[in-house]
């Protein structure tokens, strides 16, 4: 979830590579004493290689029983010497399914901001209605990923109690390698079961990045409201001069947005405890009250980085009325409630640079071969999701869209088993696990 159309027809292209010839040059050379520069040179290759592709061990495990039959474990991931390099990853099944069982894997990304928490958010705090157990319990095993900040709360930075300055390399190229490191584990575990990656917003574009990077290893893709493609030239104009001002951030050593997260917290817990009172948080319009002001930062948020496109908003709504038009605002509360205290300017960086026109993060998507599942909603990401979707030309896209909803609409509407999780579960029997 980011806090702050209509369909494009566009003709795909083929790429067609044309092969040449090797030309291969002979010379007379010493067999043996060539051999043995060669071998001896290999295995400084192979042990700087395997030191290089094993950065990671795993600091502890928990295990836990959730929704009364739903397994969950918890491994602390740490990359390097630096304590502060740990990531989490997350495994929730039935406690009594067989390995022969399990339909398949679904590895989950999430939103900036938050971590896999977000989707094990359920109504009336019952873990049985969150986004995970609704897979869990239809015999899929659910893997998520929770990034490295998890463990910073509100004044560890400033403060100096902890050196933030790793959070330097938080970005999409880390998130990238921490997710490869899941899905190497997934595979030793579970060897046989197929693997979709997705996720919602920052998620999306993360599992997004994922398949661009290594299209051969997974099995589909689910992208609910989130891209870093976008060829509309407004958008990339608004978006370079965020792109700008994040680097130069970078390059005064600022790694980390510290307020953001606890602002949109405070702002819900006040809108629930005292939502008439008048609010007193600043940069709102005098008179709101609290809910008001929540209304309206979710529902006519004004351009920014975290609100990158134009008629983009979180949520639709209405602040005459004080109220969200298709959202369970419950849901919604609870969901913030899990958000980190920091968000990584890389991560920031990467994403509005990205919809400035940089392609890192998307030049190789069109060798992903797998299905897709995308949902756009028309004030979110709406178009860009039919433009990215064009730059799959490979794979099978199936594309879900609501224009009138709002970027995290399909996530926390009252009918969201309908909207999102339920074309979920169809299209997984369908198409990657059929």
């Amino acid at each position: 979830m980011i806090v702050s159309g209509a369909v494009i027809r566009l003709n795909k292209r083929l790429k067609i590579f044309r092969k040449e010839k090797l030309k291969v040059n002979t010379v007379h050379i010493n067999a043996k004493r060539i051999f043995f520069a060669l071998f001896i040179a290999t295995q400084i290759v192979l042990a700087a290689g395997i030191s290089q592709a094993q950065p990671y061990q795993t600091i502890n495990t928990e295990n836990s029983i959730v929704g009364d039959d739903l397994s969950r474990t918890v491994t602390t991931v740490q990359s390097g010497d630096n304590p502060l390099n740990r990531f989490r990853i997350t495994e929730v099944k039935k406690a009594d399914l067989s390995n022969q069982a399990l339909k398949g894997v679904i590895l989950l990304l999430p939103p900036l901001g938050s971590g896999f928490q977000n989707y094990e958010v359920g109504e009336n705090g019952d873990y049985n209605n969150s986004f995970v157990a609704f897979f869990a319990r239809r015999n899929f095993l659910v893997f998520g990923y929770t990034p490295r900040q998890w463990s910073l709360t509100a004044g560890d930075c400033e403060s100096g109690t902890i050196d933030c300055s790793p959070m330097a390399d938080w970005g999409m190229a880390t998130i990238n390698s921490d997710v490869s490191y899941v899905r190497q584990q997934i595979v030793a575990a579970y060897p046989d079961l197929k693997i979709v990656i997705g996720g919602l917003s920052m998620g999306s574009i993360a599992a997004m990045a994922a398949i661009n990077a290594q299209p051969n290893d997974y099995a589909g893709a689910i992208l609910i409201e989130g891209t870093i493609h976008d060829p509309d030239a407004n958008v990339r104009a608004i978006n370079a001069n965020f792109c700008s001002n994040w680097e130069a951030l970078l390059a005064a050593g600022v790694y980390y947005d510290g307020q953001s997260g606890p602002a949109i917290k405070a702002l819900s817990q006040m809108a629930q405890v005292a939502p008439n009172a008048l609010t007193v948080f600043p940069g709102f319009p005098p008179g709101l009250t609290n809910h008001q002001a929540f209304v309206l930062a979710l529902s006519a948020p004004p351009l920014s980085p975290l609100a990158p496109r134009p008629n983009y908003y979180n949520l639709k709504g209405s602040v005459v009325e004080d109220r969200f038009f298709y959202a369970n605002e419950p849901l919604v509360h609870a969901n913030l409630a899990t958000f980190f205290d920091y968000a990584p300017v890389r991560s920031l960086r990467d994403l509005n640079c990205g919809l400035a026109g940089e392609t890192t993060y998307t030049n190789n998507l069109g060798s992903f071969t797998g299905p897709v599942i995308m949902f756009a909603a028309g004030h979110g990401f709406g178009s860009a999701m039919f433009s990215t979707a064009q730059l799959m030309t490979s794979a099978n896209v199936t594309i879900n869209s609501n224009q009138e909803y709002g970027h995290v609409d399909y996530m926390f509407a009252n009918d969201h088993l309908h909207d999102l999780e339920h074309p979920i579960h169809t299209w997984l029997l369908q198409k990657p696990f059929k």
